[in-house]
């Protein structure tokens, strides 16, 4: 990366210890990105184990592309399932998750006041993740489910 490059992300997650991911997807309509149960290894290099199981919608788009439109990639998506959205957090704990960095340390994006009114909407928290510039792997081919 260059000092301007940056990365976004953003994923609904679902987390649960009894948390079945077929129900998930079932309830909502839609097919998850990926899904962990609980107990398998987080990954080869860990021997811990994963404590819950969990459900991700991760937004298909670039990580060059601004946080707002993932977020928007993810409402659009949701919308039309709030209930069971709502259904689905009595049972388990969910959340928006953004994970964004910049190489050269500073960045952000702004959220408009119809993206956050449709935020506050689907009733989930929003978590975002601040990654610090410099060399990490980031494995793009999971969701993120940084815990």
């Amino acid at each position: 990366m260059d000092d301007n490059d940056k990365w976004s992300r953003a994923a609904l997650r679902i987390f649960g210890e009894t948390l079945r991911p077929e129900e998930i997807g079932s309830v909502l309509g839609l097919m998850a990105t990926s899904t962990h149960l609980k107990g398998e290894l987080i990954s080869p290099k860990h021997k811990a184990v994963r404590r819950e199981s969990s459900w991700h919608l991760q937004s298909p788009l670039s990580d060059d592309s601004n946080m707002v439109d993932h977020l928007k990639w993810l409402l659009d998506s949701l919308a039309p399932r709030l209930d069971a959205i709502r259904e689905l957090s009595e049972k388990y704990r969910i959340d928006l998750f953004c994970g964004f960095s910049s190489e050269n340390g500073q960045g952000g994006f702004t959220l408009d006041s119809v993206t956050l009114a449709r935020l506050a909407a689907l009733g989930v928290p929003l978590t975002l993740d601040l990654y610090p510039p410099g060399p990490m792997e980031i494995d793009h081919n999971t969701s993120l489910e940084i815990q």
